[in-house]
């Protein structure tokens, strides 16, 4: 295994190169030779996202966004130079779901490391918050692309405090009853992953993802009672011999990845797909060796010649353990991907298992002409699978049925508004209002959900 990995790199960096042809001309001054009667002519001979502006093409740009209300905006019109930084960085004091009332810093950082004509805007998205349930969450996420988008580094670095419910495993009617139990743990988590385009959008590479969780303790869970009350991680934990107050996941990477999106931070069209595997053995630290996939795929739809931020998205997501038995907490969970966006409309850790399938559909549009309001419908729908176990101690049995990944499916959806804060990188501050079953919740983003 090691070195096939090291034989695999080495075959990445010595293979020639196929990207996009290098255009020293700027988008903008490429565009605005081609004349138009109106911005379909321009879809047809540039690109979407390209509209009509007396007579000739330009990119679209919104006309207003929070940073030219207070005067914080980039005086210079039209697309950002490369090194360039464009930041969108706001205070949190909100409401979410999983942490109660918080407060801290959100936001999103946006750079052309090439130019803009051969290279997608890279981004870094981060927050630090502390919430009224003595939270700190600490978490960097990375999508960096090079210049004419040759490589691409993707992270998701964490550091939290933290404590969350937990319901068990699946999205089966035992899951959807139980009662609440309430754990606290720590968690350092280091995904990186390095990727090399090896034919225009289509990438190959490997990463290093380590979940480590310690300090986990059922807090209402108490063993002695005349009823003992147990948690399911706890359960879960004995019957598959880990331990119930620690346990880590530390694995290799085989990355694939196709990435047309315009945008990393708000794409107006292309498409995403990636497929992730990791081997996690042993002797690279896990508690238990294991394996397991990841993979999406994402569609971008314009519905607007003239309003190019107008798009229909899809998102379908997979993941799963394929081998072995991997640590409660590090099963896939609703919340918990790379920028916490799945599963709007339920509390972050509310479903749980050992695979999760999850779709959802979004309709974006600008509600204000000059573009500083937009809005946001939603649907999205999850299904997480669950063996069958049992743990038992003294005056206690623990029992988890066996459900299918696709046996139940629970839905939510909503709406929201997005403020525009820095038109140069598209990037909103989302306000959104979900629904579930038998839940209800406000979430406050910087950036879109995928």
């Amino acid at each position: 295994m090691r070195f096939g990995a090291a034989f695999l790199l080495a075959a990445l960096l010595a293979a020639p190169l196929v990207a996009r042809p290098v255009d020293p001309v700027a988008e903008e001054a490429a565009e605005a030779a081609v004349p138009c009667a109106c911005s379909a002519d321009c879809v047809q001979r540039i690109h979407h996202g390209s509209v009509c502006v007396d007579g000739h093409c330009k990119p679209y740009e919104d006309a207003w966004s929070l940073l030219d209300w207070v005067g914080l905006a980039r005086e210079e019109k039209g697309t950002p130079p490369p090194f360039v930084l464009l930041p969108a960085v706001l205070p949190a004091v909100g409401y979410n779901p999983a942490m109660g009332a918080l407060f801290g810093l959100t936001g999103t950082l946006g750079m052309y490391l090439g130019p803009a004509a051969t290279t997608t805007i890279s981004s870094l998205q981060g927050v630090a918050l502390y919430s009224t349930m003595s939270q700190l969450t600490i978490q960097l996420s990375t999508t960096v692309l090079t210049a004419r988008n040759e490589w691409e580094f993707q992270g998701d670095w964490r550091f939290l405090l933290f404590n969350q419910k937990t319901y068990g495993l699946g999205t089966g009617p035992q899951a959807m009853s139980a009662a609440a139990m309430n754990e606290d743990f720590n968690l350092v988590r280091i995904h990186q992953t390095v990727l090399r385009s090896v034919f225009r959008d289509l990438y190959v590479g490997l990463g290093y993802r380590l979940d480590r969780y310690y300090d986990v303790q059922d807090t209402n869970m108490d063993l002695s009672a005349p009823e003992p009350v147990v948690g399911p991680d706890y359960a879960y934990s004995l019957a598959y011999g880990f331990s119930p107050h620690q346990a880590t996941l530390s694995g290799a990477t085989l990355a694939v990845l196709f990435d047309s999106r315009d945008s990393t931070i708000d794409p107006y069209r292309g498409y995403y797909g990636s497929a992730t595997f990791t081997v996690n053995p042993t002797w690279l630290g896990s508690s238990q060796p294991s394996t397991n996939l990841e993979a999406q795929f994402r569609v971008y739809a314009p519905l607007s010649d003239d309003v190019p931020r107008n798009v229909l998205g899809f998102w379908l997501y997979y993941r799963g353990v394929t081998s072995g038995v991997a640590p409660y907490l590090t099963l896939p969970s609703i919340g918990w991907d790379q920028k916490n966006r799945t599963g709007r409309g339920y509390v972050q850790g509310r479903w749980r298992g050992t695979q999760e399938l999850y779709g959802e559909v979004e309709w974006r549009f600008r509600i204000t002409d000059n573009g500083l309001l937009g809005g946001v419908v939603f649907a999205n729908a999850q299904s997480f699978a669950a063996p069958a176990f049992q743990a038992s101690g003294p005056g206690w049995t623990y029992a988890s049925e066996k459900v299918g990944v696709l046996a139940f499916i629970r839905p939510a959806g909503g709406f929201g508004l997005r403020f525009m804060m820095n038109r140069d990188s598209r990037t909103n501050v989302a306000l959104d209002f979900a629904f579930g079953e038998s839940s209800f919740g406000v979430w406050f983003n910087a950036g879109e959900y995928f």
